[in-house]
């Protein structure tokens, strides 16, 4: 790995200084104009595809990663050739650049995660060979150059990969038979491997008894929500953010932790953490009248405050999809309106509005088309929509001719361009041993809802107990299947904390090879 000099000690902290301390200020909610990156379809399907190969599909469900300058990146689960493959793109122009090779007709390949550098990194599981399996690292620049990560020692799958600015990564790993809250950081061409936080299986002291997906800032921070003992007829959560270090913050509990809280379970998709310690996330929360209802909450750094609640104002039941959140602040997710239709929403903490909504009509390379499914039924946004820091978002739709939802034009991914100026550009990035802790606060107020949707995404069920998609419960995404792995020599547990690192140095380098 190439590297640059060392960051000056001032420009460094003062750097930091005006990113955590100068809170985002929006006049508005932006205004998005919308640009096709690629549209997928079925072989044989008269209307064909854009930027891709008719017959090659996107999975059931998927995050569509966007970078600061409107980067793009996808998995294909399928493909004409078989293999799982990786789409990249940026505005409005793209191709596949990487293909699985033949390890295996159960290998599979994860969510990417990018960088505004031309770096990607996924996770590749399910191969025949263990050597095969691993996190998988390169650069668009030169993508046949792939760097395989497979630590730490008796790692089977690596879920919830998250690549930052800093060129770090984390991830949920799998470690013999238990998980582990894993990062990675870039250090003089090697990747300096720290478990973060850990459950009971992996080590018998820790607290957690089960890890949800976590999430990952370009400070190096993880937030996500654990259990701390199995659910009985309350959940014993937190919500909690760790620095580099290993050393964390408690933002929230559930009512089993904290009978003052509203919050009876956190969803079990990954929370937003942007820079300034801003989180969003999805939970079920109880009224005065013991009523369960989904809600989307923001912590601001000062308070905990309600964004969107079933059965509230214009939405009418949110989606257990991950909301994502930027560092001006702006959160984006998606909910049913209160008239029924799906939509793609952002929030600046204050209001709310659609980015896009079901029927909508957007440009494409077909003409206009329907945001439209031949079934009413059937979901016309797929995966997860995410948000960079202008106020970009990424979301894939369904589409139709505009008087005809009977015919298919596949599934669109879109960038819907805001109409905010780019922020200051940095220096170049963030140390990643540098970051500070963000203000915890104490528990939720009360807030009154209504019974929830649950939504489509995957569930993560978490400790062992029943799938928590009861009436009233997000179900939610966030992992692959773990293979339960052979096991491994309670050794293990001396990786549990590595010493912390050496002050860190920034690259200035493009690659991660």
């Amino acid at each position: 790995m190439r590297r640059g000099a060392l960051v000056d000690r001032n420009r460094l902290f003062a750097a930091l200084g005006t990113l955590l301390l100068a809170g985002p200020a929006l006049a508005a909610l932006p205004e998005y104009t919308f640009q096709l990156q690629a549209r997928t379809n079925m072989l044989g399907n008269a209307s064909g595809a854009y930027n891709l190969e008719p017959g090659a599909l996107l999975s059931g469900s998927y995050t569509l990663p966007l970078t600061k300058d409107r980067r793009v990146g996808f998995t294909l689960a399928i493909t004409p050739e078989g293999a799982p493959s990786l789409w990249y793109g940026v505005e409005g122009k793209g191709e596949r650049i990487y293909t699985l090779p033949s390890i295996g007709v159960d290998a599979r390949m994860g969510d990417p995660s990018l960088d505004s550098r031309g770096n990607v990194v996924f996770a590749v599981t399910g191969a025949d060979s263990n050597a095969d399996n691993g996190i998988y690292l390169l650069n668009v620049d030169d993508p046949k150059q792939v760097r395989v990560i497979r630590e730490p020692l008796g790692s089977s799958s690596w879920s919830s990969l998250v690549l930052n600015e800093a060129q770090q990564f984390a991830a949920r790993v799998r470690v013999g038979i238990g998980n582990a809250y894993t990062l990675y950081t870039p250090r003089e061409g090697r990747y300096e491997v720290t478990l973060i936080a850990t459950d009971r299986e992996l080590d018998a002291a820790s607290p957690y008894t089960y890890l949800y997906s976590p999430n990952l800032n370009d400070l190096g921070q993880i937030v996500a929500a654990v259990d701390l003992q199995p659910y009985s007829t309350e959940w014993f959560q937190e919500l909690r953010v760790w620095k580099p270090d290993g050393t964390s913050h408690l933002l929230a509990e559930s009512r089993g932790r904290n009978p003052s809280s509203s919050i009876f379970r956190f969803a079990s998709v990954q929370p937003a953490l942007n820079n300034h310690g801003q989180v969003a996330f999805l939970a079920t929360v109880l009224d005065a009248s013991k009523q369960k209802s989904t809600a989307l909450l923001l912590w601001n750094g000062a308070e905990l405050k309600t964004l969107a609640q079933d059965g509230q104002g214009d939405i009418k039941a949110l989606e257990s999809f991950p909301p994502d959140i930027n560092d001006q602040g702006l959160v984006v997710f998606r909910a049913f309106r209160a008239d029924g239709l799906r939509a793609v929403w952002v929030s600046d903490g204050s209001s709310l509005k659609p980015v896009v909504t079901e029927h909508d009509e957007l440009p494409s390379d077909l003409g206009l088309a329907r945001v439209d499914q031949e079934t009413p039924s059937n979901p016309v946004f797929g995966g997860s929509p995410m948000i960079n820091s202008r106020g970009d978002v990424s979301f894939c739709a369904g589409l139709a001719p505009p008087k005809d939802d009977q015919e298919e034009w596949g599934s669109a991914i879109y960038v819907a361009q805001s109409s905010f100026a780019p922020p200051g550009e940095s220096d170049g990035g963030v140390d990643p041993d540098a970051g500070t802790e963000p203000d915890g606060g104490g528990n939720p107020p009360s807030d009154a809802g209504t019974e929830p949707d649950g939504g489509t995404h995957a569930p993560d069920a978490g400790s062992g107990n029943p799938d928590p998609g009861e009436p009233g419960s997000p179900s939610g995404c966030g992992c692959q299947a773990a293979a339960s792995a052979a096991l491994w020599p309670w050794a293990l547990v001396g990786l549990l904390r590595l010493a912390r690192s050496r002050r860190a140095r920034r690259q200035d380098g493009s690659r991660l090879d």
